[in-house]
């Protein structure tokens, strides 16, 4: 009889063991308890190189590369934790040929105007108009210059919510207003999921 009182007791104990507190993982992330129920989970924005840029492919010179990538240690910290970074350099591939170079991070971006600010501080660009930051949204700048090897330069940087970034452009030869082109490139850069 104690025998059997002591394995009815082992078996409950295990299956109250077994069936407490044992939930299935949810099927969504849980909601934060800013985002009300019913509401779309909120759009999260990463960057990346994409293959061509504006009819340019990728630079695979280490020099160009590194240049591209320059800034972005300093990019990272403005947005920590980053959550993603890009960096590369496009075209190039001739003596007069035009280039563009690209740098950004995502993470979580508190001061846009401040970060555009800073963002442009390393480049040799004179007066920084705003410019329309296009449907991805933010604040947006560019600053026209020379380089020290006096190409022509133009610099453009935006930062959202998300993500912060710089397109630059360098050409032998003046260069105009780049505005759509900026953007262009911007939409390319972002992925969005959520």
């Amino acid at each position: 009889m104690m025998a059997r009182t002591a394995a009815s007791l082992l078996l409950a104990a295990t299956a109250l063991i077994l069936t407490s507190g044992c939930a299935p993982e949810p099927a969504t992330p849980p909601r934060s308890a800013t985002t009300p129920v019913g509401a779309p989970l909120p759009v999260v924005r990463t960057l990346r190189t994409p293959d061509t840029l504006l009819g340019l492919t990728k630079n695979m010179d280490r020099v160009a590369i590194e240049s591209a990538k320059r800034h972005l240690d300093t990019l990272k910290r403005e947005v920590a934790p980053a959550t993603s970074a890009a960096g590369w350099a496009y075209g190039g591939h001739g003596p007069d040929a035009d280039m563009v170079f690209v740098t950004g991070v995502s993470g979580t971006v508190i001061d846009q105007q401040g970060l555009v600010e800073r963002a442009l501080n390393p480049y040799r660009v004179g007066a920084r108009e705003q410019v329309d930051a296009g449907p991805l949204g933010g604040t947006a700048r560019c600053g026209q210059g020379r380089t020290e090897m006096e190409s022509y330069l133009v610099v453009c940087a935006w930062a959202d919510t998300q993500t912060l970034g710089i397109v630059a452009f360098l050409s032998s030869r003046p260069i105009g207003d780049r505005t759509a082109q900026f953007l262009e490139v911007r939409e390319a850069m972002t992925e969005t999921a959520g």
